[in-house]
């Protein structure tokens, strides 16, 4: 049995592969969320979640060899509040990586609300591309991945 695809369905899942999204949030449920509305976007989007910052950043550290063997677009959603790690210390070391490493990733910050020092200070980071507010919308994850 052959499946087709609408065209749209067809554009976005070629638009979608190789893409990786790396979700950074303490919150299960989040985490949960926002993979089941990432993978509504599109099947062929990666998606790998973890709850702690040092986590993650270990993985990043551990992997970033094998990303720049293969071409991919690589996202990180990034929680801010977070136990342990938070989300701006996460960027503290993620800046101190080489930039061969910093450049295979492009970093969404993610918060339920923020102040406008604090929004500042995310936007200091070069590493951050976008922003997103809980909760999350399938769109505005199509249109981060899009962009």
């Amino acid at each position: 049995m052959k499946v087709q695809l609408s065209q749209s369905q067809y554009l976005q899942d070629n638009m979608l592969q190789n893409t990786n999204v790396i979700i950074i949030d303490d919150s299960k449920e989040d985490c949960y969320l926002i993979n089941k509305r990432l993978k509504t976007v599109g099947s062929t989007v990666n998606v790998i979640s973890f709850f702690s910052a040092q986590e993650a950043y270990n993985y990043i550290v551990n992997t970033s060899l094998d990303l720049l063997k293969q071409p991919a677009k690589n996202i990180i959603i990034l929680d801010i509040y977070m136990p342990l790690m938070d989300g701006f210390e996460f960027l503290e070391e993620f800046e101190r990586l080489s930039s061969d490493i910093q450049n295979q990733y492009s970093i969404c910050a993610l918060t339920s609300s923020i102040s406008k020092s604090n929004m500042e200070k995310i936007t200091s980071y070069k590493a951050v591309k976008s922003f997103l507010e809980k909760p999350i919308k399938t769109e505005s994850l199509l249109q981060l991945i899009e962009d």
